[in-house]
């Protein structure tokens, strides 16, 4: 994608806006909203929830009718672009650096939870020096934009990796080679009692390896799960009860690794 300087300059105000401590909300849009904005052919980073349960349908539609709503909203306005020229628009700042900001990260966390009433995800944009663009996509198909301090980062996660402040104490790692994990995994009451389960991944643009854990809440507290590599697979893995300042630090050591 090419940004103009106008582009950049909207990215930078965006995260300007946030504030120590907090999540600092910009914009609510909806799948198709997104779609239409990013470009309808265009493949997108996130799940399109909404989207994807509606079977063959004319996205060239859709998407204009999610312009109609985004045009009278605000959000965007029509913008002359000349004699003999289409009528084009022009978004928000707001809008536009929070489009900018999605596509030029110098790292993506990743966290998808599970729980019995379906999948929920949040994706965390990381610039570098600059802060966070986060993205949480829920079942609806409903995408909502925030930015805050890298420093905010675990804060701002714990309560979505542990929702029900289970994490408690920790205890000593268990280390198991991998068929050993699946075999004791099904009678493993820290796993088959959880009420959410976290899988975070981390990917820095540019590499080649992704970083994941997953993390496991429940009656019986907290518990993560970590692969070690051999030769760039993971052989075993590594599962250990973990307290709140662990949960917190999750996030920021896998974006360290």
């Amino acid at each position: 994608m090419k940004f103009t300087k106008a582009d950049y300059e909207a990215a930078i105000a965006v995260l300007g806006r946030a504030e120590a401590g907090k999540a600092m909300r910009i914009v609510n849009l909806t799948d198709e909203q997104v779609m239409v904005l990013d470009g309808v052919q265009t493949a997108q980073p996130t799940p399109m929830p909404w989207l994807e349960t509606q079977g063959d349908i004319d996205r060239e539609l859709v998407g204009k009718v999610a312009l109609r709503a985004l045009l009278g909203q605000g959000y965007v306005v029509p913008a002359d672009r000349g004699e003999g020229q289409p009528v084009g628009i022009d978004a928000i700042p707001e809008l536009t650096g929070t489009l900018v900001l999605r596509r030029t990260p110098q790292a993506i966390l990743t966290v998808e939870r599970v729980t019995t009433l379906g999948r929920h995800w949040v994706y965390c944009y990381v610039h570098e020096g600059y802060g966070i663009l986060e993205e949480e996509v829920a079942t609806s198909g409903h995408h909502t934009y925030s930015v805050y301090p890298e420093e905010y980062l675990g804060e701002r996660l714990e309560a979505f990796l542990d929702p029900t402040s289970a994490a408690i104490m920790g205890s000593k790692p268990r280390t198991f080679t991998v068929p050993e994990f699946e075999a004791a995994a099904a009678t493993m009451p820290e796993l088959t009692e959880a009420l959410t389960v976290c899988v975070l991944s981390v990917a820095k643009i540019g590499g080649d390896t992704v970083r994941n854990a997953t993390v496991y809440s429940g009656p019986r507290g907290v518990f993560t799960l970590e692969g070690g590599e051999r030769d760039g697979v993971d052989d075993r893995f590594t599962f250990t009860e973990v307290g709140a300042a662990v949960v917190r630090a999750l996030p920021g050591k896998l974006l360290a690794a």
